[in-house]
């Protein structure tokens, strides 16, 4: 990086721990990176089965979460993980390359080659349209993104997250058996080409991605695409779930689905 280019600030602490987890229900878990700021503070969705574990998301790769999820091996036995990626912006593919099967749809390959490009956490770097569209969604993001740090000597502005080609591509319709827990892929695109939701039929739940989640949902990078978001919204305001399960911030119900979706196609002419 040019050295006149890099912002100056004060040192970030170490962090006792990067990431925090909560048992939403007796298979179902929530990591965070308490550390990152909301923008990037992805829900990272852990699911146990019988044979094997399914992992949403992965956040932005600062810390390392294989080691983490380690720590939850059942009676000392560790479990094979199947993880997957709603799409891929940093803040849900940073830690993809930590796992040995990794799924993604194929139309978020290019993002993904960008993304891994990028400077992720250092909010100042990016480029002037960049922040210029978020700020069309309602976002402004503080120069740095993180208030800590995962090891001394971690340099949050020359940091990028490890590389990892998917090993498999997967689409709506696919499917993924954890033994006795079955998981369909929806496609859900608009925030990106290929972002996708997953239905997990044993608790009803929409595992959502950025597609939806209650908050600010952002339409204006790139590769978004409102007309696209439109179909997306009208096939979210009919699924029939309990419960979703979101990219960023806490599960919600059905009927606030429903709400945020059919806000979005009446704010956007759908």
């Amino acid at each position: 990086m040019d050295e006149a280019r890099r912002p100056t600030g004060p040192d970030l602490p170490v962090a006792a721990d990067w990431f925090w987890l909560t048992w939403v229900t007796a298979r179902t878990a929530l990591i965070t990176e308490p550390h990152v700021d909301e923008m990037l503070r992805s829900g990272i969705w852990y699911f146990r089965g019988r044979d094997r574990d399914l992992l949403v998301d992965t956040g932005n790769g600062v810390g390392a979460l294989a080691p983490f999820l380690a720590r939850l091996a059942h009676a000392g036995r560790p479990r094979h993980t199947v993880c997957v990626c709603t799409h891929a912006h940093i803040d849900h593919i940073g830690g993809f390359h930590e796992f040995g099967r990794r799924l993604l749809h194929s139309a978020d390959r290019d993002l993904m080659e960008e993304t891994y490009g990028g400077v992720a956490l250092a909010s100042a770097l990016w480029s002037e349209s960049l922040r210029a569209r978020l700020a069309e969604s309602g976002f402004v993001p503080p120069p740095l993104l993180i208030d800590a740090v995962p090891s001394p000597g971690f340099d949050p502005y020359t940091f990028r997250p490890g590389r990892a080609e998917p090993t498999h591509f997967v689409r709506g319709g696919d499917e993924i058996d954890l033994g006795g827990r079955r998981f369909t892929i929806v496609d859900l695109p608009g925030h990106t080409p290929g972002s996708i939701g997953l239905i997990d039929h044993e608790e009803r739940a929409l595992v959502s991605g950025d597609a939806v989640y209650d908050g600010g949902l952002i339409d204006t990078l790139p590769e978004s695409d409102v007309g696209q978001y439109l179909g997306t919204m009208d096939l979210l305001r009919r699924l029939e779930v309990d419960v979703v399960y979101p990219g960023h911030g806490r599960p919600f119900d059905r009927s606030r689905l429903r709400e945020i979706a059919e806000g979005y196609l009446r704010a956007n002419g759908g």
